[in-house]
């Protein structure tokens, strides 16, 4: 696989994904293509993307405001995920003191 797909080939790789249901995804804005000369373009995670909306859609046969809720779900838990990385590796190279004083601040929230 090529870094950039066509719609074709982006199709051509996606099991249960249709010219029509590529269209209501990116209509959806579930999914967003890259634009060229050519038309739109896909990246592989485009194509991770597009096989977990068919696979969530018919494996579990979500509607499509349903579909649009999980996925939007989805995008919400990485970005969290992404924020708990960046603080754990800032937190990682901040000095002791600091360290401790949050770990404090923590202990007092859980209680």
């Amino acid at each position: 696989m090529t870094d950039l797909l066509s719609e074709d080939d982006a199709i051509a790789a996606t099991v249960g994904l249709t010219h029509d249901r590529l269209i209501a995804f990116i209509a959806a804005e579930m999914i967003v293509p890259s634009y060229g000369d050519e038309g739109p373009f896909f990246r592989r995670i485009d194509v991770a993307r597009l096989r977990l909306l068919c696979e969530l859609s018919d494996d579990l046969d979500l509607n499509a405001p349903a579909l649009g809720i999980v996925i939007a779900l989805i995008d919400q838990l990485h970005d969290v995920r992404f924020a708990l990385r960046t603080l754990a590796r800032a937190l990682s190279e901040a000095p002791d003191e600091i360290r401790m004083q949050i770990k404090a601040a923590i202990s007092r929230q859980a209680e």
